[in-house]
């Protein structure tokens, strides 16, 4: 958990905070000029409730904690989202927050930083609150959370209260599975000693037992309704029972990120089909198999894939 101590909690005054300072000021110059008692009281009334809205807004925002989980992966354009835990060892609520992801870049003190992905937040109960962040997504890879900023203007606006945490939390950012080829033809099935081609995709060959990895689309349900096991189609014939996207049948789409697009498309289309595929990049090859984990494994390099 990141604690904010009083060290890194910042604060100013807002617009309205500086023009109530300048009101107070041309009250005080004139309880002044005209020796006004009423005026006096006034003016170090409204000063006295502004210094004590000062520690109020001050106090709303130290000693806050914040916990952060990574997101799940999701494909360029979909916006990532994080999941951040608030709480307060002290036990306090804490009112009117705002949290934003800062972009990464040089910063100047009398500058602002750029941000992307902003939630708000009424109130934080004793117990704590789970609050979620999303993220634009608009490149492959990992994305890190980073540097996140908090700020609070509670409770009447007249000044403004910030910190900063620092955050390891990412998300996996598959490519966008877009592109005009289609699945290419499956290649040579696996053969064994004698020659004999390997399972295929084409014929029904019967059933056979559930195995962890098996896609939940080549479930048997009538059949494993009567049966005390989950049972799986077993398929046949034709030579097309393994599927291997490579690199180079990829030629001539586009720039990299381009051919990226098409294999992470043919990717998701051989998981739909319910194949055994595979995947061949100049740098690494996925032996074929099947299901959800073949699927995130495959997308998973194609997200790291350098440029």
């Amino acid at each position: 958990m990141d604690l904010l101590d009083r060290r890194r909690v910042y604060i100013v005054p807002t617009r309205p905070g500086l023009m109530m300072f300048g009101v107070v000021g041309l009250i005080l110059i004139g309880a002044t000029n005209y020796d006004n008692a009423l005026a006096y009281i006034l003016c170090f009334l409204l000063l006295g409730l502004m210094f004590s809205a000062m520690l109020r807004t001050w106090r709303n925002l130290k000693g806050l904690g914040l916990e952060v989980q990574d997101a799940e992966p999701i494909h360029v354009g979909s916006p990532a989202r994080f999941e951040l835990q608030l709480c307060d060892p002290d036990a306090r609520e804490r009112y009117a927050f705002t949290l934003r992801r800062l972009l990464p870049g040089k910063r100047y003190w009398w500058w602002r930083p750029r941000f992307e992905g902003e939630a708000g937040v009424e109130t934080v109960p004793a117990a704590g609150l789970r609050v979620g962040l999303s993220v634009p997504t608009a490149r492959r890879g990992w994305l890190t959370l980073d540097r996140l900023e908090i700020a609070s203007s509670f409770p009447l606006g007249v000044f403004r209260t910030w910190g900063y945490f620092r955050c390891s939390a990412r998300c996996l950012v598959y490519p966008a599975a877009v592109g005009q080829r289609p699945l290419p033809g499956v290649g040579e099935s696996a053969a064994d000693d004698t020659g004999t081609a390997g399972p295929g995709v084409d014929d029904f060959a019967g059933l056979r037992g559930y195995v962890a990895g098996d896609s939940l689309r080549s479930v048997h349900w009538r059949a494993s309704a009567r049966s005390d096991l989950l049972l799986v189609k077993k398929m046949q014939g034709g030579g097309r029972g393994e599927l291997v996207l490579r690199w180079q049948d990829t030629g001539g789409v586009g720039d990299t990120e381009t051919r990226i697009a098409q294999l992470a498309q043919w990717v998701l289309q051989a998981d739909r089909a319910g194949l055994r595929y595979g995947l061949e990049l100049p740098a690494l090859q996925i032996a074929p198999e099947q299901g959800p984990l073949q699927r995130e494994r495959l997308l998973r390099a194609l997200a790291l894939m350098p440029e």
